[in-house]
């Protein structure tokens, strides 16, 4: 009885998954259903990312600083980050931000979502291409993106990891944002020495960014620093289809379940790693645009204003 004790102990704290919340860790248990009052950090860890994921989508220009994108940055968490970079690239269409966190230790790469018109002809690119050097394959549109980004944000990011040896390096992004940004860490992390170390990933409305060969490729590589938030019953997160190109996610999903927060942490599966009992669960007709515009009350209500600009 007490081997077998032992083994389950040991077991039960293989599968916690240990997130850094500034100075303080939260532990969340795949499988595990918690009601909202029992994380009351995540929420946190929610909110402070999908601001920064927000103000990425905003047309946030450097030179304007912070009060160039509304509600969307009207919060200390934004507000506590120095911008160091801002791009927008119209061929291809891609924008985001770099900026400082002193008090956290972090320097935060946000992916703006789908902010202009032109962005949805980026999500419609559903034909995957090959991911280099896997048999996994790729949404076109956001591998284009990201490309279209790629040496800028490099050539910063370098340069602010040797500035800033003991910080870690946080991907963002929400909707098309939050697939740019797993792709555009799992790009760096192989051509950035130390980033592998110091990197966390946070989605938020995430579509499906590639197959399953891609997948699994990512859960390797990421997926234990990598937290894909979806809300209750978000129809972006089901999309593409699954039947379509053989699309399926990556880890680790935290559902929030309902409008009072609480979550569910999906367990791996073999094959495609999409848990039925998280955000799965939910039929599609059941699904409103309404919940990818509702992450913990984020973004905020203006945030639509920048949201179909051109």
């Amino acid at each position: 009885m007490l081997r077998a004790s032992r083994l389950l102990t040991l077991l039960v704290f293989a599968l916690v998954v240990r997130l850094t919340a500034a100075y303080q860790d939260v532990e969340l248990v795949p499988g595990r259903r918690y009601q909202a009052s029992e994380v009351k950090p995540v929420h946190n860890l929610v909110r402070k990312y999908m601001r920064y994921s927000t103000a990425a989508s905003s047309f946030v220009d450097i030179d304007s600083g912070w009060t160039s994108c509304g509600l969307a940055c009207n919060s200390p968490d934004v507000h506590d980050v120095v911008l160091n970079l801002t791009w927008h690239v119209d061929i291809p269409l891609s924008d985001g931000l770099i900026g400082i966190h002193t008090r956290d230790k972090e320097i935060v790469v946000a992916w703006a979502g789908t902010h202009r018109y032109r962005a949805l002809l980026t999500d419609m690119s559903v034909v995957t291409a090959p991911y280099m050097g896997t048999e996994g394959n790729v949404h076109s549109g956001f591998l284009e993106s990201v490309r279209g980004a790629a040496k800028v944000v490099e050539t910063h990011l370098r340069k602010l990891m040797i500035d800033y040896p003991d910080y870690m390096v946080v991907f963002t992004g929400h909707s098309k944002g939050g697939a740019e940004a797993a792709l555009s860490a799992l790009d760096l992390v192989r051509r950035i020495d130390g980033l592998r170390q110091r990197v966390r990933i946070w989605t938020f409305g995430e579509p499906r960014l590639g197959d399953t060969h891609f997948a699994n490729v990512y859960n390797k590589e990421l997926g234990a620093v990598t937290y894909r938030v979806t809300s209750a019953a978000d129809p972006v997160v089901a999309m593409p289809p699954r039947f379509l190109f053989d699309y399926c996610h990556h880890n680790l999903e935290i559902w929030i379940s309902n409008a009072e927060g609480d979550i569910y942490v999906g367990e791996s599966f073999k094959e495609c790693a999409e848990d039925p009992r998280a955000s799965s669960s939910v039929d599609f007709y059941d699904r409103s645009i309404m919940w990818h515009k509702n992450y913990l009350g984020l973004p905020p209500l203006d945030h639509a204003v920048a949201e179909f600009s051109w």
